[in-house]
């Protein structure tokens, strides 16, 4: 059995019941996913595996892989001046 890693700090994510909201957010789509289509335990199983992927996939990265990731696709627009527009992939002096 794997040890769980409880948050201690300000900063860590939230926590509902073992998971995460980043793993849990996945396997109540699957799971929402598979109750549409009538294939519940299939979507189950399917989520399970999908987290066990997200966790190594997450786990070897830097914190805010992800966040950055989203900001240079384009789909965190973020509010501010500070912000440089992530489309903008050329910075002429």
């Amino acid at each position: 059995m794997e040890p769980i890693i409880l948050p201690r700090g300000i900063d860590d994510p939230p926590q509902v019941l073992l998971w995460s909201i980043d793993e849990l957010l996945p396997f109540m789509a699957m799971l929402l996913l598979g109750a549409l289509t009538r294939q519940l335990a299939g979507c189950a199983l399917a989520s399970l595996v999908v987290i066990k992927l997200f966790r190594r996939f997450r786990d070897s990265r830097p914190d805010g892989y992800l966040y950055h990731g989203l900001y240079w696709l384009g789909l965190i627009p973020l509010k501010g001046y500070s912000w440089i527009n992530p489309y903008r992939r050329r910075f002429l002096p």
